[in-house]
C-alpha cells in the first residue's frame, strides 16, 4: 500500500463537515469530519496543486491541475468531470472562485492570470506583464471588483476582475 501526502485542503463553505484535497499520489479526496475516513476519491492523470469550492453551488469544485487545465466536478458524479476548462499554456497552481460562484480566477506556471466562467471550457480574460513570474496564488477579492495574485518574483498584483469597468 502506497502512502499518499496531502498538499492542500480546502473547506466547503456551505456544508462545513466536507473538505477536498489535493495528494501527491494524482488523486483529490473528499472527507467528511462525521465520518471516520474518506468519503470518495478520483485519481486524475497527473496531480492536481489546488482546488477550490464554488461557494453558491455546494456541491461543485474546481481543481487546478498540472496538465494545463482545470477541471469542475460534482462531488456526488465523480466518474466524470462537469466542464474541462483549457487556454493556459503551463501548470495551473491556483484558482479561486468569486464570491458569487459564476466566475473563477486561475493562475499558473505560464506567467498569467485567466478568468472563467464557470460553466464555459474556455478563459474570457487573460492578464500577464512582462516581469511577472509562475503565478503561486490567486484570490478573488469578496467585494466581487479584484483580483489579486501572487507571483515567484516575490509581489502581489491587484488587478480589476472586470477591465472595462471604472475604479
Amino acid at each position: 500500500r502506497t502512502k499518499s501526502e496531502n498538499c492542500v485542503l480546502r473547506f466547503n463553505p456551505i456544508d462545513k463537515h466536507i473538505l477536498a484535497s489535493c495528494a501527491s499520489d494524482r488523486s483529490i479526496i473528499l472527507y467528511d469530519t462525521r465520518a471516520t475516513g474518506p468519503i470518495r476519491k478520483v485519481v486524475m492523470s497527473l496531480r492536481s496543486n489546488m482546488v477550490s469550492w464554488n461557494p453558491m453551488e455546494a456541491f461543485v469544485f474546481t481543481a487546478a491541475n498540472e496538465d494545463f487545465n482545470l477541471y469542475s466536478y460534482d462531488i456526488r458524479q465523480l466518474n466524470s468531470p462537469l466542464n474541462v476548462h483549457k487556454d493556459m499554456t503551463s501548470a495551473v497552481t491556483s484558482v479561486d472562485y468569486s464570491p458569487t460562484g459564476r466566475e473563477f480566477v486561475a493562475g499558473g506556471y505560464d506567467k498569467s492570470l485567466r478568468l472563467y466562467l464557470a460553466h464555459q471550457g474556455h478563459s474570457r480574460d487573460i492578464y500577464h506583464t512582462k516581469r511577472m513570474q509562475h503565478v503561486t496564488h490567486t484570490v478573488w477579492s469578496l467585494d466581487n471588483k479584484f483580483v489579486i495574485s501572487a507571483s515567484d518574483e516575490m509581489n502581489l498584483r491587484v488587478w480589476k476582475a472586470h477591465a472595462s469597468e471604472k475604479l
